[in-house]
């Protein structure tokens, strides 16, 4: 591929679309660390969204507006961004933490002694908010205590650390705030991302929106004909997952370059779905074949089963 296209990718994957319900979410969290930062108020809030709906997107955002500044007094970390580990215990979470934080000796000491270190850490270095991500290991893998042990040193650990705190993950991460009542209080405020819906005509043209913006970047000299009709194809392609829409029109761009057309169409779009999101999807069961019905692709054997139903469902 030549390097003008790969640029062209390399430009679109690093995109992001200001649409309402990513910028409300942005807000809230640049509340919470300003709320920290300019008076020591703590403010705590859990962010919940299927995958592909912009968590890790709006994550390093945040990371990149406020980045790791290196003074004379030392590392200066105003956020504090932690991946949670497959596993999660008490003590691969705060060796984790101590190596974002820099900590050379992260996997030494007791679990005590590791967060005394984290605690001097993030007075040293001032972390002003902590984003950890991926909160739905505490569930998924963690042993039968662990979802209650982790979720006591969480608590334990925000109270004394004086920082705002993210917490991310898909919908099942809640369930480490039900089984910690005091956890619970302390992440009351919620921010949902979720996936576009076109049930009413606000949310359909913020997706329109979304997929004009998207195609807009590759700066192709035919600009993608956006119909009502395609908007509703894209929607059922995508279970409106603006994951699933980048990944949809990054392929569709390549199939035009390997076609040498001049934008995306019908035909891009349809070899596309098959090649990035569904094998199978072929026919009748393509979004952008003109034999499609109408439908929610959400049953066992179609590509968003796992997936809340959308709109499209008949």
């Amino acid at each position: 591929m030549q390097r003008d296209h790969l640029e062209t990718i390399a430009r679109f994957k690093k995109t992001v679309i200001p649409h309402p319900q990513y910028v409300s979410a942005f807000e809230q969290i640049v509340q919470a660390y300003e709320l920290n930062e300019q008076v020591g108020f703590q403010q705590n809030l859990i962010c919940i969204g299927v995958s592909g709906t912009g968590k890790s997107t709006l994550k390093r955002k945040f990371y990149d507006q406020y980045p790791v500044i290196q003074t004379e007094l030392g590392k200066r970390i105003p956020v504090l961004v932690i991946d949670t580990p497959s596993i999660p215990t008490v003590k691969n979470m705060a060796e984790a933490v101590l190596l974002q934080l820099g900590d050379p000796n992260f996997n030494k000491g007791s679990a005590i002694e590791k967060t005394g270190r984290i605690l001097n850490y993030m007075k040293a270095c001032e972390v002003k908010l902590v984003i950890i991500d991926e909160l739905q290991h505490f569930i998924d893998q963690g042993n039968k205590a662990a979802p209650r042990q982790v979720s006591d040193w969480l608590k334990s650990l925000i109270d004394n650390s004086g920082a705002s705190t993210v917490l991310m993950g898909l919908k099942r991460s809640e369930h480490i705030l039900e089984i910690n009542e005091q956890l619970r209080r302390r992440f009351s405020r919620r921010v949902d991302l979720k996936p576009f819906s076109i049930a009413n005509q606000e949310s359909f043209w913020d997706f329109f929106r979304v997929i004009k913006a998207l195609d807009s970047v590759l700066m192709l000299p035919q600009p993608l004909e956006l119909s009502e009709d395609l908007v509703h194809r894209f929607h059922c392609a995508t279970n409106g997952v603006i994951g699933y829409a980048v990944n949809l029109i990054i392929s569709a761009y390549q199939v035009a370059v390997r076609k040498k057309q001049d934008g995306l169409n019908l035909q891009c779009l349809e070899q596309a779905f098959t090649e990035s999101i569904w094998l199978d999807g072929t026919g009748c069961s393509n979004p952008f074949n003109p034999s499609f019905k109408e439908k929610s692709l959400t049953k066992f054997w179609e590509p968003f089963n796992s997936l809340p139903m959308t709109e499209c469902e008949k």
